[in-house]
């Protein structure tokens, strides 16, 4: 797997969105995790989680 520095962007108004989410649950330790679920008949499913 290649990893790189900034895998994924997110536009301006989704960060945004993703900082008051974080800021919601009075943490600044949280980290958005984007996630994929194998996929089946119906392809695969993405996730998203805060840990």
């Amino acid at each position: 797997m290649v990893m790189s520095e900034h895998p994924i962007h997110l536009t301006d108004a989704a960060a945004r969105k993703v900082r008051e989410l974080i800021d919601e649950e009075g943490r600044d330790d949280l980290a958005l995790r984007v996630y994929i679920n194998g996929g089946g008949c119906s392809g695969f499913q993405y996730g998203f989680a805060f840990e």
